[in-house]
């Protein structure tokens, strides 16, 4: 069972540079969590860490090639480089059926990201290496990673247990099967070993794979998301008419048309503010045509994002799959909204509903249930949404950026106190004891 929250005086970390992997970084973006790695990457340059970043580059981008091409952002060193491949991460939605099954082949294991990511480590020397997303990257930079420094994992989706990271296929959540147990076999082979620690923002998602047989030698912890609290929210303001508002991708998993069809069963008197882009957008407006209630943004800059997330009512997360720990949710409750999610994945978690022993800051209902979704948007906005809206403010307390720092880099105190090697006997140095770096006998 995961440890909540660490012991943040029980070390102190005192490595001064950190190391983050990550399939994509921004400015290319698809989820939250490329976000939310920049956050915390900047945030750490900012309590005067040396922060670098390894990722991908897209194949016709001039930062393509080998990692060398390095840029600064907001003082975090960011390294790029093209995996071989079909395609790379960011460049997936627009590739067609048949690449993606030979991508996912070749991503079992990548020599060349091996490699780069190996020569990059070597020069940067880091303290300790954070990797994040990897497809793309494949497992082969764990083994890579483990060579150099303590190695810590953050679990964002369920790439370890299925070939779909969400594990939504056919426009259904899939569970643990059969069919993908040699699959995840070989992910406790080339992963595993090589992780000092492993940490998700949901304990939903560290029970999935300790389900699945991972991590039983490995300490797993669950890490809240950090999000900055913003100075300009007014706890307790409410709209009129009330605002009800949705932030994410316009795709079948994030449920939006649930959303819509719940509002048949709503007052006239809201406004709904659907931000996000996907493939699913011109369905969607199709669905809500006539209804001079919705209104479809798009993609909006952060400024603007703040601003629709301090106007709302409520905010609503209705995704039909497993969400791990939706970002949404933290910065809604930083800017005073009360939020409504379905009951999938680690939504529930990061709600207080009526009932509970902590103050509302929303309710969560089934999945697909429009007319559930209708009746707890109505009790939001009509029962006291100024007290739920200063309740939401109180909550957000728990999930600042300062605190997940400090909790994070507990995480790497403790991950460096029990990497210490056994020193060499020739000159004395300590040496990191890994298993052989390279792929299973199975795939050589």
């Amino acid at each position: 069972m995961s440890e909540i929250q660490p012991h943040t005086d029980a070390a102190t970390f005192d490595g001064q540079h950190i190391c983050f992997i990550t399939n994509l970084y921004p400015p290319e973006t698809i989820g939250g969590a490329e976000t939310s790695v920049r956050t915390v990457a900047e945030a750490l340059v900012e309590r005067d860490y040396e922060v670098s970043v390894i990722t991908t580059a897209t194949s016709d981008d001039a930062r393509a090639g080998d990692g060398s091409f390095r840029e600064r952002q907001n003082g975090v060193s960011v390294h790029r480089f093209t995996p071989r491949n079909l395609y790379t991460p960011f460049e997936y939605r627009e590739q067609p059926g048949w690449k993606k099954p030979l991508m996912h082949l070749i991503d079992l294991w990548n020599p060349q990201a091996s490699r780069t990511v190996n020569h990059l480590l070597g020069d940067l020397a880091p303290d300790i290496v954070h990797v994040h997303n990897f497809g793309g990257l494949s497992p082969a930079v764990f083994s890579a990673a483990a060579a150099h420094a303590p190695v810590v994992q953050t679990l964002h989706d369920y790439r370890l247990l299925h070939v779909d990271p969400g594990m939504f296929v056919g426009g259904a959540q899939r569970e643990l099967n059969v069919l993908m147990r040699p699959f995840r076999a070989y992910n406790r082979r080339t992963v595993e070993p090589y992780l000092d620690r492993v940490l998700a923002p949901s304990q939903f998602m560290i029970d999935q794979h300790e389900e699945a047989g991972f991590f039983e030698d490995t300490p797993t912890a669950v890490l809240r998301l950090g999000v900055p609290r913003d100075d300009r929210t007014t706890p307790g303001a409410v709209a009129d008419p009330p605002r009800i508002l949705f932030v994410g991708q316009l795709a079948r998993p994030k449920g939006v048309d649930v959303l819509l069809d719940a509002l048949a069963h709503l007052d006239s008197d809201i406004r709904v503010d659907i931000v996000g882009r996907g493939e699913a957008r011109e369905q969607l407006e199709a669905q809500a045509a006539g209804d001079e209630r919705v209104t479809f943004h798009g993609f909006v800059s952060e400024t603007d994002l703040a601003a629709f997330y301090r106007e709302a009512t409520v905010t609503v997360v209705p995704s039909r799959w497993n969400d791990n720990s939706p970002m949404v949710i933290y910065e809604s409750l930083a800017r005073a909204t009360p939020v409504v999610g379905s009951d999938m994945g680690g939504i529930p978690e990061l709600i207080d509903t009526p009932g509970d022993d902590a103050s509302t800051t929303g309710r969560v209902v089934p999945s697909e249930d429009p007319v559930a979704l209708a009746t707890a948007i109505e009790s939001v906005c009509r029962t006291a949404p100024h007290v739920e809206s200063q309740a939401a403010y109180a909550r957000a307390d728990d999930y600042t950026l300062s605190t997940h720092l400090d909790r994070l880099l507990a995480h790497y105190a403790a991950c460096l106190t029990e990497s210490i090697g056994v020193p060499d006997t020739t000159d004395g140095r300590s040496e990191r004891t890994v298993p052989q770096n390279g792929p299973p006998a199975s795939i050589r």
